[in-house]
């Protein structure tokens, strides 16, 4: 794979250049085909709606339909693509198009780790589940099973259960069973497909072990689309007595009994979540209108709540710090309190909402409340982490950032920003040995997914924090020419400019966040990263502008 480029097929698409090479010949395309192909690349495997490409691509001038029919068309031509049997772009059920080939660097064997001993059955992985509906057009719904599935494996002692971050980069790799197990460091996979016409469910299951290619345990299940709950409760406990052996506990059985709802509520609060993590204010807002449909089907639906207020919480986070979002995510996070006490995810969202006003003590309580209820819930600690690093309890925020990196093995953010804490309290030694350990999970992370933009962009810090300077430039400069407008990639490269002595190139970045209000000024406050602007009246000024 070229420095700045991706691979698929025989052709190299470049992503800094927006050009398309086979061999070493460039294939011509008109501008807005290759800014179309970049966002399709960028977001390979998943639909993206013409609505979206129309708003990314067209961004000041106003067109129809015709003018992306007409680049999709030049594109497939330029790829020698089939529109009837596809292997570069697949049209969705004319809402939208997506990238279908697997992309360089996805190959998993590449990154095998021989020297590892063999994982225990117990660490396992969901792949998202493949779509087998008439109209291909219910990845939410494979998605969301495969996610829910997830979490709740979590719930279940003596699993370890790989991230849906790393999981989902394998939906259209093509990998064998030991590649992905091998890449994943997990000992079984579960796999399946989703069937789903009218309001009938045709869900297929099958836990494989790894080293042997063995089929464990396996299932067929044919439901009205209403009994989705009951068949995830099946599966999970299924999966959990095969790879531990034994009844559940009566802990365990409540942990799994997750809030219920109608098949339509629920098909929109699955398409929440599948925009949830995506993190652009585009996504976030699509995943709040996605919650907001839920709640209206089913006002008493507590996760739709949790979901929505994660939303509101983070667009005022990182997009503006509105009142509003500050509003709506304290109402959404007390209602999904009331109506589901027992879900940490609930908590989380609540946690994360009393932050926003920095009433810490009440955030760090709900917090605590989801790691009782959730012992190994990844966000309830990270998020616990982040507020005690904005309130300046340092010592807490590394005891946090380190539970959160053992409970998830793959989260390179985790004992990136346990780092920055340790820096903090003079653990050198130990502030090396966690950057190492996030390089090596992002590095995992990017040979499946290079356009990964956190990862490069919060890698590139610490990759400094290495002594690998040329190295950090290069991926904090891949993230921005990849997300020009990411928070993200321009805080985190104004952070290594700045650490690099180059004070005007870091506020110029700071310029295109702060001056729009976006970030969190109590974490800038107690961040080391920006020691060297503080007396800068610039920075100052750009202080000023967060809340």
């Amino acid at each position: 794979m070229a420095e700045q480029g991706v691979e698929f097929g025989k052709y190299r698409f470049d992503l800094a250049g927006s050009r398309l090479w086979t061999g070493k010949r460039e294939v011509r395309l008109s501008p807005d085909a290759c800014a179309v192909l970049k966002v399709l690349v960028t977001r390979a495997g998943t639909r993206v709606s013409k609505e979206e490409l129309l708003a990314s691509v067209w961004t000041d001038t106003a067109v129809s339909d015709e003018a992306l029919t007409s680049c999709i068309q030049e594109l497939r031509k330029a790829l020698v693509d089939d529109v009837t049997q596809p292997r570069f772009i697949e049209a969705r059920h004319r809402r939208g198009y997506q990238f279908i080939a697997p992309l360089s660097g996805r190959t998993p064997a590449v990154v095998a780790d021989a020297a590892l001993p063999e994982p225990e059955l117990s660490a396992i992985a969901v792949l998202p589940f493949a779509d087998m509906s008439p109209q291909r057009d219910q990845s939410y719904l494979c998605e969301g099973m495969a996610e829910e599935l997830i979490d709740a494996l979590t719930r279940i002692d003596g699993l370890r259960v790989a991230s849906r971050t790393a999981s989902f980069q394998f939906r259209a790799a093509g990998a064998d069973v030991h590649a992905v197990g091998r890449h994943l460091r997990v000992g079984t996979l579960l796999q399946g497909s989703v069937r789903k016409a009218h309001d009938r469910l045709r869900v297929i299951v099958q836990l494989v072990q790894v080293s042997s290619s063995h089929h464990r345990w396996s299932q067929r299940f044919d439901r009205a689309l209403d009994d989705i709950f009951a068949i995830q409760n099946e599966i999970a406990t299924s999966v959990a007595t095969s790879l531990r052996g034994g009844v559940l506990s009566a802990r365990e059985q409540q942990a799994l009994a997750r809030p219920r709802t109608g098949a339509a509520a629920y098909e929109y609060y699955l398409r929440g979540r599948q925009h949830l993590p995506r993190m652009t204010q585009a996504d976030l807002k699509k995943s709040g209108e996605m919650f907001d449909r839920a709640i209206a089907l089913d006002p008493n639906y507590g996760p739709a709540y949790a979901g929505l207020a994660t939303v509101h919480a983070t667009l005022h986070e990182w997009f503006g710090a509105k009142e509003e979002d500050r509003v709506r995510a304290e109402r959404a996070s007390k209602k999904a309190l009331e109506l589901a006490p027992e879900l940490a995810e609930a908590h989380v969202a609540r946690g994360c909402s009393l932050s926003l006003s920095r009433d810490y003590t009440e955030a760090m309580r709900a917090f605590d409340e989801a790691m009782r209820l959730n012992p190994n819930f990844f966000d309830a600690y990270y998020y616990a982490a982040r507020t005690s690093f904005s309130q300046g309890e340092i010592g807490r925020s590394a005891e946090l950032f380190q539970k959160a990196a053992d409970v998830r093995h793959d989260d390179f953010q985790s004992p990136m920003l346990l780092e920055q804490s340790l820096r903090i309290l003079g653990r050198t030694e130990e502030a090396l040995a966690a950057t190492r350990e996030g390089i090596r999970r992002a590095e995992r992370i990017l040979v499946l997914n290079p356009l990964d933009g956190r990862a490069l962009s919060l890698g590139s810090g610490a990759l400094f924090a290495d002594g690998q300077r040329a190295r950090a430039l290069a991926w904090a400069q891949r993230a921005l020419e990849l997300y020009p407008t990411d928070p993200s990639a321009l805080v985190n490269g104004a952070c290594l400019q700045a650490k690099c002595g180059n004070k005007e190139a870091a506020l110029d970045l700071l310029e295109r966040v702060f001056a729009r209000g976006w970030g969190k000024k109590d974490w800038v406050l107690h961040d080391p990263d920006y020691e060297s602007l503080r007396d800068d009246p610039r920075f100052q000024a750009l202080l000023d502008r967060l809340t």
